[in-house]
């Protein structure tokens, strides 16, 4: 039986003819005796709402593991779900079996989904409009495979019979800005009557997925509460909060790519509430926790809007309040990419993402020794960054603090280390190229060379740091960029920059 929660790990040609998606998860996820799963799931459906209500949901987050596992949660969440109305409804669902960006819609021709309960018709025009956007053009054949969202088809067979279904298979290789882009284009299927579902199970732990940080005897209150901190982020409507928490950790969340969607759709075309109805793993169910999985019911309340782009914040000089922001975040990333726990969720929950955090901008995280060890190993213990302004700041500290722990010219960091560290994260003003090396300023321009296909740059406040005039500084870049000492006098282009410079005593 354990092996119907192992999500991945299911792989079966489905049986199609040209109209309908045959099941392929019927008989192991779930039974495939129609009226015995008629039966199950009414009655998981009875219990969950003797366990909770609550105002109708206009959109779920529901794991798609066995039932026999995952079956009470998934019905806490879908029992929220409207009695009638419900005309559409648009399935998220990460793709287990393929690796793509964006969006997998199923193969034209096809006008239904099937379940041991019959089938479940497709919208076909709601398909058609999405087919139009780029960001919906993965390979149908991920829906051969997949069970993260023919698992969901019965509970709403049974919700809501008369229901047309939009199913959407989300790639591993979509980012965050892919996913933005995919709500954007969904939200205009968006009425009183459409629900919209992102198919997940939550932390898979143990040695047979590849990821076990955690340990002892308190490991499951460990997965439940890592659980529930980082569906937290999910029910605040927290695209990056969410998927930052998960991609720094490492987490094995296999629907994050679904929930991104999800979360980027709510955050910007709806106005309500989110609520973490309950955190459950397998092995609360098995009673062993060898290997494990999390998941998660998770109900939103209110209504839908018309998209409505977050505004662009202004430009100019960071307050000192954000300075202690981005901060605090560089070493909630650190602190999460070492611990794989939840400083960085916790991070979102508290400061939230202030406008300004999200101008274009390129930034460094550097890491400086202190006491014993910058006497004796020398105050530097990694700097690294993203010098273009191609993404917003927030973002760019959370890259360059990821990388910072893995600084190529350094052992790797170790956690005990945190302490005994000082962060210092520098904001970048966008580059401009000038036409001759006599225009840097030591002390206020950073400076990136370009030679012969090499790069190195410096920050601002290096120069100073280390007491060197112009000519010193650019020998020492030159060398940085493996060239001889005196490359920067021909031949070189240069482009500068400054930076907004905070450190954790300021």
């Amino acid at each position: 039986m354990k092996h119907l929660f192992l999500a991945g790990l299911l792989v079966v040609a489905a049986s199609a003819t040209a109209d309908v998606r045959r099941p392929v998860a019927a008989g192991s996820f779930y039974t495939g005796d129609g009226v015995a799963l008629r039966t199950q799931v009414e009655a998981l459906l009875e219990e969950a709402r003797t366990r909770s209500s609550g105002p109708p949901a206009r959109a779920l987050i529901v794991p798609h593991a066995g039932y026999a596992f995952s079956g009470p949660t998934a019905a806490l969440a879908f029992s929220r779900l409207p009695e009638d109305g419900v005309r559409r409804v648009i399935l998220l669902g990460p793709s287990h079996h393929l690796n793509f960006d964006g969006g997998a819609l199923p193969a034209e021709g096809v006008e239904a989904f099937e379940t041991p309960l019959g089938k479940m018709t497709l919208d076909v025009n709601a398909l058609a409009a999405l087919r139009k956007h780029p960001g919906f053009s993965g390979p149908p054949g991920a829906h051969d495979p997949e069970h993260s969202l023919e698992v969901e088809l019965p509970f709403l067979q049974v919700i809501a019979p008369g229901a047309k279904l939009v199913p959407v298979a989300v790639g591993s290789d979509t980012d965050l800005e892919a996913c933005t882009r995919m709500a954007e284009a969904l939200a205009g299927l968006l009425d009183r009557g459409t629900i919209v579902i992102a198919s997940s199970d939550f932390t898979h732990h143990g040695k047979r997925y590849g990821w076990s940080p955690f340990d002892g005897p308190a490991l499951a209150d460990t997965l439940l509460a890592v659980g529930r901190t980082t569906a937290g982020r999910a029910a605040a409507m927290d695209p990056r909060g969410f998927t930052f928490q998960v991609e720094v950790s490492g987490d094995t969340v296999c629907g994050v790519r679904p929930i991104g969607v999800l979360t980027s759709l709510l955050a910007h075309a709806f106005e309500g509430t989110g609520q973490v109805l309950d955190v459950t793993t397998s092995g609360h169910a098995t009673g062993s926790f060898d290997f494990s999985v999390t998941y998660a019911a998770i109900a939103f309340n209110g209504e839908w809007r018309p998209w409505k782009d977050r505004a662009q914040p202004d430009a100019g000089d960071l307050q000192p309040r954000e300075g202690r922001e981005l901060i605090s975040l560089a070493r909630a990333v650190l602190e999460t990419r070492l611990t794989h726990d939840t400083a960085l969720a916790s991070w979102f929950a508290a400061a939230g993402v202030r406008d300004r955090l999200l101008m274009p901008a390129g930034a460094f995280v550097t890491l400086n020794n202190t006491g014993r060890r910058a006497r004796q190993e020398g105050r530097l213990r990694a700097c690294m960054g993203v010098i273009e302004a191609r993404q917003p700041l927030l973002d760019a500290v959370v890259q360059a603090a990821v990388w910072a722990t893995r600084d190529p010219r350094f052992p790797p960091l170790d956690i005990a280390e945190l302490d005994g560290i000082e962060i210092e994260v520098s904001a970048l003003s966008p580059m401009r190229e000038i036409p001759s090396f006599q225009l840097i300023e030591v002390g206020t321009h950073g400076v990136l060379m370009t030679k012969d296909g090499r790069r190195a740059v410096f920050l601002p406040q290096v120069a100073t740091e280390q007491g060197w005039d112009r000519d010193t500084m650019l020998g020492h870049l030159s060398v940085k960029a493996g060239l001889p000492g005196d490359a920067w006098r021909h031949g070189a282009t240069f482009e500068v920059f400054t930076a907004q410079v905070f450190t954790e005593q300021q």
